[in-house]
């Protein structure tokens, strides 16, 4: 069969366009003692041939051919080579698509590197692989960095929790509707699933809000049966903590942070604790009223301007603060994309408010950025 292809190859190759093309399969003989051949200098000269062949243009019928005569190769070849090959054809988007679901279907230590990356693959030769083989690879699959939504539902609905966590941590890609119902869960009791996809801009308030009571009652559990003390405050704080997070951005008032929280602020900022990473930390961790309460002891401006700043879409009120406190411009970008749910009521990042705020901060000079907010500071103390 092979000898029958390299022939049909020969004759290909009398095209002087495609002679030096096709030169690298021609003798077959010594194609196959490589493949066979452990040496490490072999195994390179094949990759090195096998590489070399895909990387230059060929027609469909070509194509075609050389992975006829590279799919023999391949089943002669040692494990580790095949692995070799595997990752090095992962990163190559002209490769014959029979060849890498050759590949893909191999042992997963040898699968993973084109179902992890190979952009040959479709959504349908991902489905049909998910079918028919073990978790191992879906897991890998679970990393791509696109994915579409099929493929992302039959992933969840395998309900391994290896690959759900792959799904959560992958940043790549949008997770759907079902997904997330479906992650929900299976990471009720696990904070490894629960953690990462917390973070998730898909994830809804009403998601995260259970998600996080039920870590807040194992937590709480975990307390009443290690520790041997007082554990009323401690207890409270969790109780709080949870609370907060269900909290829904309504009005001004559930924005108000409580008193506890502006004591803890201005705890931190006795100590010098009180940094731009440490609020970043809490607008993450989705606490939106201690973040305020952080940001205003940490500005010196009131609660309520704080939150009047974070409503304002176009953002050119935080950032004038943030160049005024000197707080570096990817952190002024962070911060406005986390406080992005008071001002979109749950919506999405506008691309076009983010600019503005982005051009602002650009175009104000601290000296300037200062002025404004002791104009502002005065004006305020005049009123009260």
């Amino acid at each position: 069969m092979c000898g029958a292809k390299i022939m049909e190859l020969e004759y290909h190759g009398r095209n002087p366009g495609t002679a030096p093309l096709l030169a690298g399969v021609y003798d077959a003989d010594k194609l196959y003692e490589l493949a066979r051949n452990p040496a490490p200098a072999a195994r390179a000269d094949l990759a090195r041939v096998v590489a070399a062949i895909l990387e230059k243009g060929v027609s469909p019928r070509e194509s075609e051919l050389v992975a006829d005569v590279l799919i023999g190769l391949m089943r002669q070849a040692e494990k580790d080579l095949r692995q070799a090959l595997s990752e090095q054809l992962s990163v190559m988007d002209n490769v014959p698509l029979r060849l890498v679901l050759q590949l893909a279907n191999d042992d997963i230590e040898i699968a993973r590197p084109v179902l992890m990356q190979s952009t040959v693959l479709g959504d349908m030769d991902l489905i049909y692989i998910i079918k028919s083989k073990p978790a191992s690879y879906w897991q890998a699959i679970a990393t791509r960095q696109a994915l579409g939504d099929q493929v992302i539902n039959i992933l969840v609905e395998t309900r391994d929790f290896d690959t759900a966590v792959a799904l959560a941590e992958n940043e790549g890609i949008t997770l759907t509707e079902r997904a997330i119902t479906v992650l929900s869960d299976l990471a009720q009791g696990h904070d490894a699933l629960a953690a990462p996809l917390l973070r998730r801009d898909e994830t809804t308030p009403d998601v995260a809000a259970q998600l996080y009571n039920f870590v807040g009652q194992q937590i709480k559990q975990f307390i009443l049966q290690n520790y041997d003390v007082d554990t009323g405050a401690i207890l409270r704080a969790v109780d709080r903590t949870v609370q907060e997070f269900s909290v829904e951005v309504k009005s001004d008032e559930t924005m108000c942070p409580e008193g506890y929280m502006v004591r803890a602020a201005e705890e931190l900022m006795e100590k010098e604790l009180l940094t731009v990473k440490l609020m970043l930390e809490t607008l993450r961790c989705g606490h939106l009223r201690s973040f305020i309460a952080q940001f205003s002891v940490f500005t010196g401006l009131p609660s309520k301007t704080v939150g009047e700043l974070l409503r304002q879409s176009h953002g050119q009120g935080l950032a004038v603060i943030c160049k005024a406190f000197g707080v570096a411009k990817h952190d002024f970008v962070s911060l406005f994309m986390l406080t992005n749910r008071v001002r979109s009521m749950g919506a999405t990042v506008d691309l076009k408010d983010m600019t503005r705020a982005i051009g602002y901060y650009n175009r104000i000079s601290e000296h300037m950025a200062e002025e404004i907010l002791n104009t502002s500071i005065r004006v305020q103390n005049h009123v009260h």
